[in-house]
């Protein structure tokens, strides 16, 4: 069976991370790889998708700017949860399913203000 984008999605932010001692991370630093990796899945997964890119070797994630506001929507996310505690898929799960919601949420936003305005 294939694997829907979100999968996909947790499964890149997994490997990302597997590398690492996650759980000795802070709610920032695990936060800001989070931001990162999903960055680097979905520029991986539209480069893959046109005719003759060969994306070649990546370079390791560096951890996204501080000031990122996804940065704090996965910190809201994370504040006071156990996430130590949970595996690492349950993890990837969540933390890419919080930046899809909050992407939607803004994608909605700006809509309806372009519509309001007057805009298309």
């Amino acid at each position: 069976m294939a694997r829907s984008s979100a999968e996909e999605c947790a499964a890149a932010l997994a490997e990302v991370l597997a590398p690492y001692a996650w759980r000795e991370f802070t709610d920032r630093m695990l936060a800001r790889r989070a931001v990162s990796a999903v960055d680097r899945y979905r520029v991986l997964a539209f480069l893959a998708g046109l005719p003759g890119t060969d994306v070649g070797d990546v370079d390791p994630v560096e951890p996204a700017e501080a000031g990122d506001e996804r940065v704090d929507v996965l910190m809201r996310m994370l504040d006071g949860q156990g996430w130590r505690g949970w595996s690492l898929a349950r993890l990837c799960t969540d933390l890419s399913s919080a930046l899809e919601s909050w992407q939607a949420a803004r994608n909605s936003f700006d809509s309806n203000v372009r519509r309001l305005l007057g805009g298309h």
